[in-house]
């Protein structure tokens, strides 16, 4: 079964992504700040990480620059969600896979999810 971690602030959005991921055959691990993020990343190795760029205290770009300085994580896919229409400048340094907009429609997510990391869905 595929990993996701899914780190987002708000809670409903994160509580959503999960609750889809985990109907669509993936096993999911949650963190509501990149510190958190971090710590789970310290012993985990997802597939697929979705990163919330804007959250308190640090932003996404912390889990994005552990994730590529990491190299058992080298093969974890980024996913960067963002509120902001423009792409994010932040991200483009470390080679995002997907750039996904909010609101994000969920259907969509979960097909290029499972295309990004090579399953079906």
């Amino acid at each position: 079964m595929p990993l996701a971690l899914v780190v987002e602030d708000d809670n409903d959005v994160r509580l959503l992504f999960e609750a889809a991921l985990s109907q669509d055959g993936f096993e999911t691990l949650t963190a509501a700040s990149a510190k958190e993020a971090i710590r789970l990343l310290g012993t985990h190795t997802p597939d697929i990480a979705f990163i919330d760029m804007n959250m308190p205290e640090f932003p996404g770009t912390h889990v994005l620059a552990y994730i590529r300085d990491t190299p058992r994580l080298s093969k974890t896919k980024k996913v960067v969600v963002t509120a902001n229409d423009r792409t994010d400048s932040r991200a483009q340094e470390f080679d995002v896979d997907l750039f996904l907009i909010k609101p994000v429609m969920i259907g969509d997510m979960l097909k290029l999810a499972h295309r990004l990391i090579g399953t079906g869905g």
